[in-house]
């Protein structure tokens, strides 16, 4: 089955502005760049087609640079329609299911896009709530499906309606890797302290209250 991984990026340099009270511009700018090149490695490893969704030149750079596919998300209609032409365009070249995964996942891996898309391919679409079960961490949904995407306040619940009225069979995929986002300075301390715990993961090297 081929499938198509879009990551979207809202921005490398003004991304996470809500880490402003304990990160500094530069350092939130490393962090999202962190983030960003950890998903486009989890992405390649599951050895599935890759495109970048955002209107951050930094972001589109980043990509091209890594060699990976990128589309330029116009200003007007925000998201959700850049990630609808996306998905069109990800099915005129063949792709069955799109993948959309945002990048501020720190733990997420192959295994998670495994049970995205396997679960999927049995129910029809899936998706993996954040944290608060409140926000979409990501989503698997049939390419260029009449699906319209929600992101946005509450868009777990959203894509769940969303997924009932065009009568698409959504499973909810409830795994600790993809719940957990770093939206809040909160959840830059978990983080931090995580990975003080002898983790493979160094994200936060070096951003310590540094504004």
């Amino acid at each position: 089955m081929s499938v198509v991984a879009i990551i979207p990026v809202r921005s490398l340099t003004t991304g996470k502005t809500r880490l402003g009270s304990v990160l500094g511009r530069s350092e939130r700018y490393q962090l999202n760049a962190r983030f960003l090149s950890h998903t486009l490695r989890v992405t390649e490893a599951f050895a599935v087609s890759t495109v970048v969704v955002s209107r951050c030149a930094e972001a589109l750079q980043f990509a091209r640079s890594c060699g990976v596919g990128h589309l330029f998300e116009v200003t007007r209609g925000g998201l959700n329609p850049a990630l609808t032409n996306a998905s069109k365009m990800a099915r005129a070249r063949g792709a069955v299911r799109i993948v959309i995964l945002p990048a501020d996942l720190p733990f997420v891996c192959t295994d998670d896009l495994h049970a995205l898309v396997s679960h999927a391919g049995r129910a029809g679409a899936t998706i993996a709530p954040d944290q608060r079960r409140d926000g979409t961490n990501a989503l698997c949904v049939p390419a260029g499906h009449s699906f319209r995407f929600q992101f946005g306040v509450s868009s777990f619940f959203k894509h769940k309606y969303e997924a009932e009225n065009v009568g698409l069979n959504m499973i909810v995929i409830s795994r600790p890797s993809l719940a957990f986002d770093i939206d809040l300075p909160a959840d830059f301390s978990r983080l931090q302290a995580l990975e003080g715990r002898d983790r493979d993961t160094h994200f936060t090297n070096g951003l310590q209250n540094v504004r």
